[in-house]
Formats: structure tokens, C-alpha cells, sequence
């Protein structure tokens, strides 16, 4: 008797869903896929490392990195007379990042602005949610088109 209450329960449950709101629920899938097909995931054992191998560069004061997954955003910050050799500082950054994780794509900025918003993004504790993730992926990926390589 029970098991005849179960099989019609699941029936009436698989079939008491419309079409029109399936068809709703693919369509917004459909969107979200290329950004967060898998869930996106942070890497912070990578981050530490990240850190560890940038903060070796003479002229670095503070360095801030977070991975999701492949992307790598590192901000440094140079003060004093080290601003005059800023450039090269991004760049021998970015090359020892792109040696250590080659699967990745190694973003480096300088920006205050940047350096103080990835900050702040780094020190919110990633969300177990799929759809919160996707969300700070997306503003992640924000922080990426604003440091432009």
C-alpha cells in the first residue's frame, strides 16, 4: 500500500509541473551557461601561492589575489619611489604567475581603485550557492575587463 502511495506521489509530482514554465526554466539556464556552467569555484590554496611568489618581487608592499577557476586577478601596490618603476614591476609579476600557473589567465593592476575593490572581494567568504556564485563571477569578471590584460 505504501509503495502504491509513493509511485503515485512521484507521478503526480513529475507530471504537476507545466511545460510553460519548464521551457521559462531552460531559457534562463540557457543564459547563465557559458559564465557559470559548472559552479565556479575559488582556488585559495592558489591565491596563497599567488601571494607568496608576487610578494618576492622588490618594490611590492601589498599583494591581493583571488582565482575563479582559471582566471587569476592579482592587484600589488607600490608606493614611494617604486611608482617610477611601476611598469616593469607589473610585468615581472605577471611573467613569475604565468610560469607558476600557466593553465591560467594572470590579470596584474596597480590601480588603487582596483587594489581597494578586489580587497574588499577577496575578503567576502565565497557562497556555496550556484546562483550567489554566479553573481560574484559576474563581478569578478568586471574587476577583469577594468584591468584590461
Amino acid at each position: 500500500m505504501r509503495t502504491i502511495l509513493v509511485v503515485l506521489s512521484v507521478a503526480l509530482l513529475m507530471t504537476g509541473c507545466s511545460s510553460k514554465s519548464d521551457s521559462k526554466a531552460k531559457t534562463q539556464s540557457k543564459e547563465a551557461e557559458p559564465l557559470c556552467a559548472p559552479a565556479p569555484v575559488r582556488y585559495e590554496q592558489w591565491e596563497e601561492q599567488a601571494k607568496a611568489i608576487a610578494g618576492q618581487v622588490k618594490g611590492i608592499d601589498q599583494v591581493i589575489a583571488v582565482q575563479i577557476d582559471k582566471d587569476l586577478d592579482v592587484a600589488v601596490k607600490v608606493t614611494n619611489f617604486n611608482r617610477f618603476r611601476l611598469e616593469s614591476i607589473q610585468k615581472e609579476v605577471s611573467k613569475r604567475l604565468k610560469e607558476a600557473f600557466p593553465e591560467s589567465d594572470v590579470h596584474v593592476t596597480a590601480d588603487k581603485r582596483l587594489i581597494r575593490d578586489l580587497q574588499k572581494f577577496s575578503e567576502n567568504p565565497w557562497p556555496m550557492d550556484v546562483k550567489e556564485a554566479c553573481k560574484q563571477k559576474k563581478q569578478f569578471k568586471q574587476f577583469e575587463k577594468k584591468m584590461k590584460g
